[in-house]
């Protein structure tokens, strides 16, 4: 989402919108995880536990310094603004943890 959005300059979007993220590693090994438990007609959630809106996002992508574009902004106002998930059930089930704790991990900028 961040590349996109740094590629574009300015999104039409609500700034305040909160996103769940997963680093696409973790989502695999996630996946894995639950294949290598044999569990059929599950649904299982994967997300980082950390929600954060665009904006957050997007001042995280900013203050990592490992990008070339620069964001301009967020131009849209309307719109729902999501909801806060948390995947500790499945964490618990199938024994997983994320390699990335959150995006700001992610990134390299966590304090």
């Amino acid at each position: 989402m961040h590349l996109y959005y740094l590629k574009q300059g300015t999104i039409e979007a609500n700034p305040h919108h909160l996103v769940n993220l997963i680093h696409y590693e973790d989502a695999a090994s996630l996946c894995v995880a639950i294949l290598k438990k044999k569990l059929c007609g599950r649904l299982f959630l994967g997300c980082d536990n950390h929600p954060v809106s665009r904006q957050e996002v997007m001042d995280l992508v900013a203050k990592s310094g490992k990008f070339d574009n620069t964001f301009v902004g967020f131009t849209g106002t309307d719109g729902v603004l999501g909801k806060k998930l948390n995947n500790s059930k499945t964490r618990e089930e199938i024994g997983w943890e994320p390699k990335y704790k959150s995006f700001t991990h992610c990134l390299g900028v966590a304090e």
